[in-house]
């Protein structure tokens, strides 16, 4: 008995010498996260505020704050490092109204009589390019600028002597140029947010404005700049 005894303790030295001989393997570290590629397509709505900034001659500034609400689509391309590079065309509803008061001249007569100025923007649309950087996992800073364009509805109420009030009115589409800036947040895989601010403007650009009832007419120069801010949200794909 005193053999088989010491043979099992052999054994069992030895077992645990070759066990501590054995190498440690070291523990699997976790993935680290995939960077967000901002390369791809997308389309979405947004929801905001816009405050227009009007002028014409006769009168000194007015202005309005009024809904911003509307949709957009482009295509973004991340370069070979942060930087970001995409273009963007967008359309949206705006429930702008400004008034002021003024003066008019008549040219048949040399009269001048107070008028009451009205402008309201109800569409604004725009195509631009923009530079952004990425930073973080799924954030883009970047700025957004192009071409612009908006709606305007304007009509001028004057009453001359003797005769009944005028009310020339008239709608165009005026063109001009837009800059901003914002940033987006990509918090899933196909879906982005973000928060941008826009500065528009569409010069000086004269007008003539004509009453249907009675052909008469108004002419004079107005001034448009609006700025805007809003959440959009995106689907990317």
């Amino acid at each position: 008995m005193l053999k088989i005894g010491s043979i099992v303790a052999a054994l069992a030295t030895v077992t645990c010498a070759q066990a501590a001989d054995l190498p440690l393997k070291a523990a699997a570290t976790p993935p680290s996260a995939a960077s967000f590629s901002w390369t791809g397509c997308f389309v979405g709505g947004q929801l905001g505020a816009a405050i227009s900034d009007d002028k014409i001659r006769s009168s000194g500034d007015f202005s309005s704050v009024g809904a911003a609400a509307g949709g957009q689509i482009g295509c973004d391309y991340q370069l070979a490092s942060p930087w970001v590079i995409g273009i963007e065309g967008r359309a949206s509803w705006l429930g702008l109204k400004s008034d002021t008061p003024g003066r008019l001249t008549d040219l048949n007569t040399g009269l001048t009589v107070p008028t009451h100025f009205t402008v309201r923007n109800d569409l604004l649309a725009s195509a631009t390019a923009r530079l952004g950087y990425g930073f973080a996992s799924g954030w883009l800073g970047y700025a957004r600028g192009g071409a612009a364009w908006t709606r305007e509805k304007s009509d001028i109420v004057f009453t001359l002597p003797g005769r009944p009030t005028f009310d020339p009115r008239g709608t165009r589409t005026v063109t001009g140029w837009t800059a901003g800036a914002g940033v987006e947040w990509a918090f899933a895989q196909h879906w982005s947010v973000n928060f941008e601010y826009n500065y528009y403007s569409f010069g000086d650009n004269a007008f003539r404005l004509t009453d249907p009832a009675s052909n008469a007419f108004a002419t004079g120069s107005l001034k448009d700049r609006i700025n805007e801010v809003h959440v959009g949200l995106n689907y990317r794909f």
